[in-house]
């Protein structure tokens, strides 16, 4: 089939990729930032997400990319991939949205699928923002990808969710299963009002896990309990289970943070003060905040200098929006104090636009250079691979913080780090300790999609 995604960020590019890789369909990509569109015309993907490049170079045969839909010629169907932003009311960005459906009224009749994140309420205009005067060839198809593992995530989700009008028809539901044949998955076909609450309720349910999760640690940090022995017997309750159990400095990204302020502004005009969604909004500001003054307290009151291994929201993605490690980085140059910081992804321009005064270094082990502090903001892998002993050597102060737990406590004071860790007793050498090996790493749960 001949395929067209509009919009070539994570979701459209993975899912192009991946519709030309998995069905061998062949793919438009529509792509209007110049910088972007530039990179993927030169076969190159223009973030950060594990087999996206290799998929795409394995694929380049079967992939366009232009900068307008005035280039395409009719496909048999269009994906809407682009952003929905939260804009400065708090109220979801549907300019692009707009701009995209406007662009196919060319196009009466080629099948319309939306995969955007969508706010309650939005899918009943589709059919007009289209210039048509039904849904019989419109459809939704919510994403559940998570931004380092999406690749893994089109190719074998959790569940396909299509939303449909009363009116769609069976032919393009047909057009829909056969791009989606060769996964296997459950499918659910709701009305498109349901596929918009699915999303954005799935996101902010993980969302409330993760804040209260993060909620209990700190008071386990005030009671002196190991906030995993908590976790551990909670998780064996098949009510509650293990996943998004793994307490951390908060989390970020382009995804959960956004749902629930979409959420919240949708109760807002129906007249519901979502309660709970707010709440969890809130606490995960708060944690990043604890987080951030749990550092301040052990540093002097200006001209410390403090190193950040990591700057993105999570591992394996270069995407800042959000990121905990960003405000933690903020907080810090608010205070006076020098922030040096190394990211295995992302680029340093991005990293002085995101945090104005950061200075970006070469390597892990340049953070520690004459470090008063450490922080551990993003659980990339080879954060953990780092040897302590050594790094203890080029430090000032032996402080380290942990906001992902990533490292074992033991290992960093053995090495001759004071540990400070989200859920954890601090804890400092003895004159008996001696340094250890590298830190040993522990397994870590997604924070974030």
């Amino acid at each position: 089939m001949h395929v067209t995604v509009i919009g070539a960020g994570y979701v459209g590019l993975v899912t192009g990729v991946s519709l030309a890789r998995i069905g061998g369909h062949h793919v438009t990509l529509v792509e209007k930032n110049p910088l972007r569109l530039a990179e993927l015309r030169d076969g190159m993907v223009p973030f950060e997400e594990p087999g996206l490049q290799d998929a795409l170079t394995e694929v380049l045969d079967r992939v366009t990319v232009v900068e307008s839909v005035d280039q395409v010629e009719e496909p048999d169907l269009v994906f809407v991939a682009v952003a929905t932003p939260i804009s400065e009311s708090g109220e979801p960005d549907l300019t692009q949205i707009r701009a995209s459906l406007q662009s196919l009224h060319r196009l009466p009749d080629v099948h319309v699928c939306v995969r955007s994140t969508l706010p309650p309420g939005t899918s009943a205009r589709l059919p007009l923002m289209l210039n048509r005067t039904d849904g019989s060839r419109i459809s939704t198809n919510p994403e559940f990808l998570r931004q380092g593992s999406a690749m893994a995530d089109y190719a074998e989700p959790s569940r396909i969710v299509i939303g449909r009008f009363p009116e769609t028809s069976e032919d393009h539901l047909s057009v829909l299963e056969e791009l989606f044949e060769d996964i296997k998955a459950p499918r659910l076909i709701v009305d498109v009002s349901s596929a918009e609450l699915i999303k954005n309720v799935a996101n902010g349910f993980l969302a409330l896990k993760l804040s209260f999760v993060n909620e209990v640690a700190g008071l386990a940090e005030e009671y002196g309990v190991d906030v995993d022995e908590v976790l551990s017997g909670i998780a064996l309750d098949p009510r509650i289970g293990s996943a998004y159990m793994r307490p951390g400095l908060g989390f970020g990204g382009s995804c959960l943070p956004k749902e629930l302020q979409v959420l919240s502004a949708a109760g807002r005009r129906q007249g519901l003060p979502m309660h709970v969604a707010r709440a969890v909004s809130q606490v995960n500001i708060e944690q990043q905040d604890r987080f951030s003054r749990s550092i301040l307290e052990e540093l002097p009151a200006y001209g410390a200098r403090v190193g950040m291994l990591g700057l993105s929201f999570k591992a394996d993605t270069d995407d800042l929006r959000g990121s905990p490690a960003i405000h933690v980085a903020r907080r810090l140059l608010e205070a006076d104090h020098e922030v040096l910081a190394f990211d295995p992804a992302v680029r340093p321009e991005r990293a002085r636009e995101a945090a104005p005064g950061i200075q970006i270094v070469d390597s892990a082990m340049d953070v520690f250079r004459g470090a008063d502090a450490v922080v551990i903001a993003t659980e990339w892998g080879i954060f953990a691979d780092i040897d302590l002993t050594q790094a203890r050597d080029l430090v000032r102060r032996p402080m380290l913080f942990d906001g992902r737990r990533l490292l074992d406590p033991a290992v960093a004071v053995a090495a001759g780090f004071v540990y400070h860790g989200i859920g954890r007793q601090s804890r400092a050498p003895s004159q008996r300790d001696k340094p250890a090996a590298s830190a040993v790493r522990l397994a870590v749960d997604g924070d974030g999609e």
